[in-house]
C-alpha cells in the first residue's frame, strides 16, 4: 500500500508555533523533547532525507553516546508506533510516511496541509504580485502567508547545531513577508495600519534600517513629518552607538523628501 491510498487531509504538520503533528484526526505529536527534535528535523526536510549523522549532531552536538544511532532507531521506532495508534487498521503503512533509507531518514507528507509549505507558497506569490506593480493583491497574500504563523517556529522544541540555522531562516522569511505586507500597504495607501505594525518593529529592531525607512513614509503620508524625521535622528543616533556607522544613502534620501516636502508645504 502506497502513502497516496491516505486522504492526505487525514494528516496535517504545523512548525510555525508549537509543533503539532496530526492523523485521522488524531494528534500524534511527541512529547519527549528529542522524539520532538527528530520530528521537527525531518519536517523541515520534507521529502528529503536526513542523515543519521545530522541527527546525532542534533541531538547531542559533539558529544553524543557510543549508543547514538541505536538511540536513533528506537526514536524512530516510538514516532512510527505514535502514529500508529490513529489508525485503526494495523496495515496503515506507517512507513511509507515515516521513511528509512540508506544512512537516514524521510518524511513524506504529499500535499498534506503543512503550515511552513502554505506560507512559502502564499509569500512567494504574494512578492511576485508585488513586483509585478500588484500591491493590492500582494498585500492580500502576504497577509494570509502571516496568518499561517501560530508564534515563533517550533517554540517548544528544544533547539541544537543543526535545526538553529533552519529556525533562524524561517523567522528570516517572515521578516521579510512582513516587510513586504508592509510595502504593499504603502503603496495602497494603508499608511496608519502600516504606523501600528511599524511602531513596534522599529522598538524590537532599533538597528533596522529597512523598517525605519518604511515608518519614516508611512508617517509622512499621514502627515506626520516631524515625527518621521524624529525617527530618522533616533536610527542614526543609534546606529552611531551601536556600529559607529551613519544611516545609509536610502535613509538620507528618505530624509530629504521628508524635508523637501515639508518646504513644499510651508
Amino acid at each position: 500500500m502506497s502513502v497516496k491510498s491516505i486522504d492526505v487531509t487525514e494528516i496535517a504538520m504545523s512548525v510555525l508555533g508549537p509543533l503539532q503533528f496530526s492523523m485521522n484526526g488524531i494528534d500524534v505529536t511527541p512529547t519527549a523533547p528529542k522524539q520532538m527534535q527528530v520530528l521537527s528535523l525531518m519536517a523541515l526536510n520534507e521529502g528529503q532525507m536526513v542523515t543519521s549523522s545530522s541527527f546525532v549532531d542534533e541531538l547531542w552536538a559533539e558529544r553524543p553516546p557510543k549508543s547514538a544511532k541505536t538511540t536513533l532507531q528506537t526514536y524512530i521506532l516510538h514516532l512510527r508506533k505514535l502514529m500508529s495508534k490513529a489508525f485503526k487498521d494495523e496495515s496503515t503503512p506507517v512507513r511509507d510516511i515515516l521513511l528509512t533509507r540508506q544512512g537516514g531518514y524521510l518524511l513524506r507528507l504529499p500535499m498534506a496541509p503543512f503550515d511552513l509549505r502554505q506560507f512559502n507558497e502564499l509569500s512567494t506569490e504574494g512578492r511576485i504580485a508585488l513586483s509585478q506593480g500588484d500591491p493590492q493583491r500582494g498585500s492580500h497574500l502576504l497577509r494570509k502567508a502571516l496568518e499561517v504563523w501560530r508564534g515563533p517556529a517550533l517554540v517548544d522544541v528544544p533547539i541544537g547545531s543543526v535545526l538553529e540555522p533552519k529556525v533562524r531562516g524561517i523567522q528570516t522569511q517572515r521578516q521579510i513577508a512582513l516587510e513586504n505586507r508592509i510595502e504593499a500597504d504603502l503603496r495602497v495607501g494603508r499608511h496608519e495600519e502600516a504606523i501600528l505594525d511599524l511602531v513596534t518593529l522599529t522598538a524590537q529592531q532599533p538597528l533596522n534600517e529597512n523598517i525605519h525607512e518604511q515608518y519614516m513614509r508611512a508617517l509622512n503620508l499621514a502627515g506626520r513629518r516631524s515625527e518621521a524625521l524624529g525617527i530618522f535622528h533616533r536610527l542614526r543616533k543609534n546606529l552611531m552607538d551601536e556600529l559607529g556607522l551613519e544611516p545609509s544613502l536610502k535613509l538620507q534620501q528618505a530624509q530629504h523628501v521628508i524635508l523637501s516636502s515639508a518646504s513644499s508645504a510651508a
